[in-house]
């Protein structure tokens, strides 16, 4: 039996849109074990057939490394909520994928695996970090796809916000518009350079000045209950940035040095929805073989 462990990701960060994503301290685990057939357990038993995400990401490796497909025990431990913005498909794409590796003993080739992982997924910007660990850029070029890590400043604390209630990342890129504002995308460059300048410097101050997104999150949070309450109560705890995470509906709300958890548990029970409320560190090791 081999074990694998993927952290999960909140893609985009504001002005990184669809390139930037970052690796929490949130874990799902995957154990995979030959058998005599197909069996899967610690899921919705909606989810306990071949069309399930991560054997099929298993056996698509698989053809890609030029094994033979075979029947798996597939045992899921995961802490990571479907369709909440917080990188669960990418983090069963990047699980049945080191799955493969691991079960046929093939020496892991991490680009290999993103290059398979983007295949499955169809961008990065989740598979990515979700692999490397820590806050990751993703460029996809006409042959190559291009990654680069980032520095995060010791003094910043994350906060994830994670309702009752799913959105679907179809319906939210349905929600973008066809074409947008010359200055729109001008100011949303500009932002991006200095957001990652700000959050390797703990440049706090600066981080909440360039942290309005153009591009995505204003059509989005149409789609999130409660969004504006939830950020109001975030940034009167004194936070320096408040995101969609991923196409939501969770809110990731960056701090420095103190978070007053408690009250802000408090004030989000007082919704209509209910609302998760937790710290969470960034993982910085990425996805491995346990």
């Amino acid at each position: 039996m081999v074990r694998i462990k993927v952290p999960a990701t909140s893609a985009n960060l504001g002005v990184g849109f669809d390139c930037l994503g970052l690796a929490l301290e949130q874990y799902a685990y995957f154990d995979f074990e030959e058998a005599e057939e197909l069996l899967i357990s610690g899921c919705d038993p909606v989810f306990q057939t071949e069309d399930n995400l991560i054997y099929q990401a298993f056996t698509y490796t698989l053809e890609k490394l030029g094994q033979k497909s075979r029947a798996i025990h597939l045992n899921i431990d995961s802490s990571i909520p479907p369709a909440r913005g917080l990188g669960s498909s990418a983090t069963c794409v990047v699980g049945g994928v080191l799955g493969a590796f691991a079960l046929t003993k093939t020496p892991v080739d991490h680009y290999q695996v993103l290059q398979i992982a983007t295949e499955i997924e169809g961008h990065p910007d989740n598979v990515a970090p979700a692999l490397y660990g820590g806050l990751i850029a993703s460029f996809m070029g006409e042959n190559k796809i291009y990654t680069q890590k980032y520095d995060i400043h010791d003094s910043y604390r994350f906060v994830v916000f994670s309702p009752d209630f799913e959105t679907s990342t179809k319906e939210a890129r349905e929600r973008l518009p066809e074409k947008i504002a010359f200055s729109h995308a001008v100011a949303n460059q500009s932002k991006l350079v200095f957001a990652l300048a700000s959050l390797a410097s703990g440049d706090g101050e600066l981080l909440q000045a360039v942290q309005t997104d153009q591009l995505h999150e204003p059509y989005r949070k149409v789609m999130i209950h409660e969004f504006d309450d939830v950020a109001a109560f975030a940034r009167e705890a004194g936070a320096c940035s408040v995101l969609i995470s991923g196409s939501g509906p969770s809110i990731l709300a960056i701090f420095q040095e103190e978070v007053p958890i408690e009250k802000l548990r408090t004030q989000v029970s007082s919704l209509q929805h209910e609302w998760k409320c937790y710290t969470v560190n960034v993982d910085l090791g990425g996805a491995g073989i346990c």
